[in-house]
């Protein structure tokens, strides 16, 4: 009886694509778990570092908007933007987890740049 080792290049030994997916379908923490649970497989690493970038560009404007309403009540009037970018981020989300599970690279046009600059060394 022979046991077989899963792929070393993956997280937890997953396909390269459930990996990617999983990534961004459980978004920021996903995404860490995915990059720091193993592997060398240049599309999950990629994945999973642009949607710890795009997660954490949502939570930080979530928190810059909630200082600035807090400030400047002017912001309150403007709420309907906040849910347009909201709606923006679901879209986003959604492309993004059903093209990672069916093994697509995307790239999120300014997003995409962010996650290059900040996780260089990584990827």
């Amino acid at each position: 009886m022979s046991v077989t080792q899963p792929p070393s290049d993956t997280p937890f030994g997953l396909d390269p694509n459930v990996a990617a997916g999983l990534a961004y379908l459980f978004g920021l923490v996903g995404g860490i778990v995915m990059l720091v649970g193993g592997g060398t497989n240049k599309f999950v690493k990629w994945a999973a570092a642009q949607s710890i970038t795009l997660w954490g560009s949502l939570i930080a404007i979530h928190v810059i908007w909630g200082i600035l309403t807090a400030i400047v009540h002017i912001f309150v009037v403007l709420f309907p933007v906040l849910w347009i970018i909201d709606l923006l981020w679901l879209v986003l989300w959604v492309w993004t987890f059903v093209s990672g599970f069916q093994g697509k690279e995307v790239r999120v046009p300014v997003i995409a740049g962010f996650t290059e600059s900040l996780f260089k060394s990584v990827l």
